[in-house]
């Protein structure tokens, strides 16, 4: 009887101790559950800040790259812009030495043009004077009328052949052409009249004037 008294305590203790680990496993598990539960909670947010701070990552670089394209852009369009203008520059100041250079040639072709027109009416001047001094000569009988004639057909042939030559070159400028006539026209052109003859000789119709033949008047003939 007491053995038997003995197994059956032993076995309520054992029975209390089993349902104390069930209690103990059962909890366990409970406790195990929920702990599962945390983690799944943690993963799936820390999955969420990862996403979340690539895509703030991300934005954060689009936006710098957004950035930086429009700089650049606007630095091209600057760029751009300049290059024109420097351009532009560069064809004005080449159509400018252009027009220079043919200007310059202008005026260099119109500075030998009226050098040789000043030559030619230097030329002409100095035969012009040439023939008034003997003109003047001829009036104050102090050169034969042979030579003046023969001067007056010389001048007359050079005269000729410059007209000639005239016709083929370009015309003379009016500037030129009056600043020669006037420095002709203050020039003394003809014969110095000669002094009047004696009364006594113009009574009897009779000039004494021995130059006075052929036809020939004061020295010139007529």
């Amino acid at each position: 009887m007491a053995r038997l008294e003995q197994q059956r305590k032993q076995q309520e203790m054992e029975s209390s101790k089993s349902h104390q680990l069930t209690k103990q496993v059962s909890t366990f598990s409970q406790t195990e559950t929920e702990l599962r539960t945390q983690l799944n909670i943690y993963v799936e947010k820390f999955k969420q800040m990862q996403v979340e701070e690539t895509l703030n990552n991300s934005n954060d670089l689009f936006l710098t790259f957004r950035k930086e394209m429009e700089e650049m852009s606007k630095k091209t369009k600057r760029l751009e812009k300049e290059n024109q203008n420097l351009t532009r520059n560069k064809e004005i100041t080449n159509r400018n030495i252009g027009e220079m250079v043919e200007e310059r040639q202008k005026m260099q072709e119109s500075l030998s043009r009226k050098d040789r027109e000043m030559e030619e009416q230097r030329k002409k001047i100095a035969r012009l004077e040439t023939l008034c001094r003997g003109m003047q000569a001829q009036g104050r009988g102090q050169v034969p009328m042979n030579e003046l004639e023969e001067d007056e057909e010389i001048t007359e042939s050079e005269y000729d052949y410059e007209d000639e030559d005239e016709e083929g070159s370009a015309e003379y400028d009016d500037d030129t052409e009056e600043e020669v006539l006037e420095t002709v026209q203050r020039r003394p052109f003809g014969p110095v009249p000669p002094p009047p003859p004696p009364p006594q000789n113009a009574a009897n119709g009779k000039v004494n004037n021995p130059r006075q033949t052929n036809g020939q008047v004061n020295g010139v003939k007529r």
